[in-house]
């Protein structure tokens, strides 16, 4: 009988511990760096773009040093920040002391996200994101030289900076498609064109419109979904994200729309909800040539 006591006791014992494994790998925090590469006949050499998205002011470290030397180690060509960089409920100080870092060393193109604009200071964040060096865009579209190419780089602001929140109502909505039309006017067909937006839901605004020749990016770069916060891969790519609902479509990860890829970053954020087989990432995407291009 205690021979039984002790097998049992040492069965549960293994079980205990490998729960615990499974837990832990499947709540990992650590920060992973996926890579896509988009192919196009506009570049002539590859082009390097670094992701950021809802870092909600997250520490990676001091100084942010765990961030920064994996962008370091990447050498991006540029630096995208797509929203929700700082927070509305926590001190911007993570903000601040990663764009210390980052600012002037990358050329750093930023759009607002939800939560900057919840914290109802969405101004003075802009101005000091701006005070690193970091280019705001707000339906602008500049362009950026990469060796002896440019590319195109646009940027709208977060819907809610018109007064919507949580549902997508059309008045509100009619000042964000004024930015996103500036943006669309600027687009070439000539030059690679990238947009930085924090919704990836919105897709339909993303892509050719039909009677206008001109009209889909090559490239758009998203987050606000935070991965679905709970993935099972190979089976569940999100169970939730915001604007979307349960098993959002686009929840993280690489969008054929046509003409168009999308690339949805699962973001930086740190926090008490459980990010399950879900890690943090840094996002780099490469544009390379086509063959014979």
């Amino acid at each position: 009988m205690e021979k039984k006591k002790r097998k049992r006791g040492m069965i549960l014992a293994v079980w205990i511990v490998l729960c615990a494994v499974f837990l832990m790998i499947a709540c990992s925090q650590e920060l992973l760096v996926v890579h896509y590469e988009v192919t196009s006949e506009k570049v002539t050499e590859a082009v390097r773009l670094a992701v950021l998205a809802d870092l909600h002011s997250t520490f990676y470290g001091k100084d942010q040093e765990e961030l920064v030397r994996e962008l370091q180690d990447c050498s991006p060509d540029a630096v995208l920040l797509v929203g929700d960089i700082a927070d509305d409920k926590v001190s911007h100080e993570g903000t601040k002391r990663l764009l210390s870092a980052i600012g002037k060393k990358y050329p750093c193109f930023y759009v607002s996200g939800n939560h900057e604009y919840w914290s109802g200071e969405e101004g003075k964040i802009k101005e000091m994101i701006a005070s690193y060096g970091v280019t705001v865009l707000e339906g602008e579209s500049v362009l950026f030289r990469v060796g002896e190419q440019q590319i195109l780089i646009s940027g709208v602001d977060d819907p809610d900076g018109y007064g919507q929140r949580h549902r997508y109502d059309p008045e509100a909505m009619a000042g964000w498609e004024n930015q996103l039309a500036r943006c669309q006017r600027n687009l070439d067909g000539v030059h690679f064109s990238v947009l930085l937006t924090h919704r990836p839901e919105l897709v339909s605004y993303y892509t050719h419109t039909p009677g206008e020749e001109e009209s889909g990016f090559d490239l758009v770069t998203a987050g606000h979904a935070h991965g679905g916060q709970v993935r099972i891969p190979g089976i569940l790519n999100g169970l939730l994200a915001p604007n979307q609902g349960l098993f959002p479509r686009y929840a993280g990860g690489r969008y054929e729309l046509g003409d168009t890829v999308m690339i949805v970053s699962r973001g930086l954020c740190r926090n008490l909800l459980p990010r399950v087989f879900n890690r943090p990432e840094l996002v780099m995407v490469e544009i390379v040539p086509q063959s014979g291009g």
